[in-house]
């Protein structure tokens, strides 16, 4: 006698998060593999294996699901970088250098391919662009304090520590958007020694 059971069936909302899940995740690899010019919703749909009722019921517009794509992916990002911070040393002289290089690391992952996407065709995407400027000033909130976990509560209350932050995110984005060019150069080659040859001297005078 066989005692196999029947299937669980999903309820709604578990079937409804399933496939605003698998709409993401379509999303994700079109703006990787595509870019954003040739991610099409209806090649979204076709990914997700979805119909084009069930992806206009969870995203009005194109904008509102690339957006929550780049949210997919934050979530990722932020959840290795804690993962990662959790294990650094608590003295700042040390944990900032290895701070840096966490960030670094994950400035070559598929957050940055798909922001940048974004941001270029948000130039002349009207529609694009007003959905991004809150979504990036949102974002980019996080992000600095997600930076501040990983660099330490002493460092995030020295004076300077702002100013550091925003140089070392705008140079970071800068190198990383170069390398896309330079796909041989390595990408923790001279560029990542004069970051850390920089808050050399700041961690110095940390108190």
């Amino acid at each position: 006698m066989s005692d196999a059971r029947p299937p669980v069936r999903r309820t709604q909302a578990e079937r409804r998060a399933a496939t605003r899940s698998a709409l993401v995740s379509a999303t994700v690899e079109c703006l990787v593999e595509l870019g954003y010019a040739h991610t099409t919703t209806q090649e979204v749909q076709r990914r997700a294996g979805v119909s084009r009722g069930a992806l206009t019921h969870h995203f009005t517009s194109k904008a509102e699901l690339m957006l929550a794509a780049v949210d997919h992916l934050y979530d990722g990002f932020s959840e290795s970088v804690r993962k990662a911070a959790a294990e650094l040393p608590l003295e700042p002289a040390t944990r900032v250098p290895l701070g840096i290089e966490i960030v670094w690391q994950r400035f070559h992952g598929p957050l940055f391919v798909a922001a940048m996407e974004l941001w270029t065709a948000a130039r002349t995407d009207v529609e694009l662009r007003a959905a991004l400027l809150p979504h990036e000033r949102r974002l980019g909130a996080q992000l600095r304090e997600l930076a501040m976990e990983v660099f330490g509560e002493e460092v995030a209350a020295h004076p300077a520590s702002e100013a550091i932050y925003q140089v070392l995110l705008t140079s970071m984005r800068g190198q990383a958007l170069t390398l896309f060019l330079q796909p041989d150069a390595p990408p923790d080659g001279p560029y990542l020694q004069h970051l850390l040859a920089m808050v050399d001297a700041f961690t110095r005078e940390t108190p």
